[in-house]
């Protein structure tokens, strides 16, 4: 699958197996496209290895936005420019932005512990796994 494949299709770095989040949902307007597990349940992976782990993908999803405007004013300038004023841009832009906050969140974490993640599927954290039978797999 490879590395971008895996972050793409968000599932665990390490298998290639196990989701990383806890629900399919990309919409923004409950907590569930943030709700991320705790431990992969196919080989036990800890997804958050420290607090603040997943700081570093503020810098992901900072660029993802940038290409995600850049993106949008190119649009707007070469489409629409002539037809409406930049209040419809700004307007138009807010709203593309708030409906993309889930995947960009989503891919940046994803993109970030893939890359920060060695690929071994023949290993397994047995420890974690066996937590898993006892206690919920959803993170804070």
């Amino acid at each position: 699958m490879g590395k971008l494949g895996s972050a793409l299709q968000e599932k665990c770095p390490r298998c290639g197996e196990g989701d990383l989040y806890a629900h399919k949902s990309y919409l923004p307007f409950s907590k569930k496209p943030f709700q991320m597990k705790k431990f992969c349940p196919h080989c036990g992976l800890k997804y958050e290895k420290e607090l603040g782990y997943f700081y570093g993908s503020m810098f992901v999803s900072y660029a993802l936005n940038i290409a995600l405007f850049v993106t949008c004013l190119m649009a707007y300038l070469i489409l629409f420019k002539d037809s409406y004023g930049w209040t419809y841009f700004g307007v138009a832009y807010i709203l593309i932005t708030l409906l993309m906050t889930g995947v960009i969140f989503r891919f940046s974490r994803s993109f970030w512990i893939t890359m920060l993640t060695k690929y071994e599927p023949d290993i397994k954290d047995v420890k974690n796994l066996e937590t898993l039978k006892f206690e919920p797999n959803i993170g804070k």
